[in-house]
């Protein structure tokens, strides 16, 4: 019985089905895995959660604090981490999968005399709410009752911890969206003055939609931990600060409801 084998355009055809099957299932595929991620990532924030309201209930209803040394006013106390560690008892939990920041390790430029201790040589991937931890707030009207449940006007609308570009989130904010660029874009810090002008706590988004391609971490949105300790993911465009229309309490007027 005589073989055939096939022609160069049966080939030709077999290659151009597989590319573009290949084309339609690798996207798919990388969806699948970063929506994985993302549940990972959120199940860390659910447990860092649940650290900060244990740590409140044995600290009469107080969150965490830190005099951070990059602003001079190093009281030799232990960072925020540090201090959620003992109720956490994994630091692996402050590490998320799906982090490229470029900052994941900048805690040890203004904390250089911590980095040599082990719980310390870790990338950090969650950043606390600047207004709640520095009692010596410098975002107007900030003081040491930002950090007390009890002082706050919606302790489930106010963001103490999320996905984050370091160790510590800023006040920084679009001028026209409201949009939180700290929490919204986890892996930025170097940013393209094309997609994103800023810096606090003035902003300016030139470009949403590529800096959500370029910057946010978890398909279009992070993982945010509130003062009353429950997680959730939000899109990118829901992270607006109250006092601009939007749902978030981050600085202190809106932290305790006078704006």
């Amino acid at each position: 019985m005589e073989r055939r084998g096939f022609t160069l355009i049966e080939l030709l055809v077999v290659i151009a089905i597989i590319a573009i099957l290949a084309a339609i299932l690798f996207p798919v595929f990388s969806r699948a895995r970063e929506q994985a991620r993302k549940s990972a990532c959120l199940s860390n924030t659910k447990q860092i959660g649940l650290a900060l309201s244990m740590y409140a209930q044995d600290w009469d209803e107080t969150l965490p604090t830190w005099h951070w040394p990059c602003w001079g006013h190093d009281d030799g106390g232990l960072a925020w981490w540090e201090q959620l560690a003992p109720y956490t008892k994994n630091w692996q939990v402050f590490e998320c999968p799906s982090s490229n920041s470029p900052e994941r390790t900048w805690v040890s430029v203004c904390y250089p005399q911590r980095w040599n201790r082990p719980q310390n040589s870790h990338p950090l991937d969650y950043g606390y709410n600047e207004r709640i931890m520095n009692p010596l707030n410098w975002c107007g009207r900030g003081n040491a009752s930002t950090a007390k449940l009890a002082a706050m006007a919606a302790p489930s609308e106010t963001v103490v911890i999320s996905d984050g570009r370091h160790a510590v989130l800023g006040a920084a904010w679009d001028t026209v969206s409201g949009i939180h660029i700290w929490t919204a874009f986890a892996n930025g810090g170097n940013w393209d003055p094309n997609i994103i002008k800023c810096c606090q706590p003035l902003a300016v988004i030139v470009d949403l939609q590529k800096a959500i391609e370029r910057y946010s971490r978890h398909t279009g949105g992070s993982n945010i931990v509130f003062a009353d300790g429950h997680a959730k993911w939000y899109a990118v465009q829901q992270l607006k600060m109250r006092w601009l229309g939007g749902t978030i309490r981050f600085c202190p007027p809106d932290i305790f409801g006078t704006r």
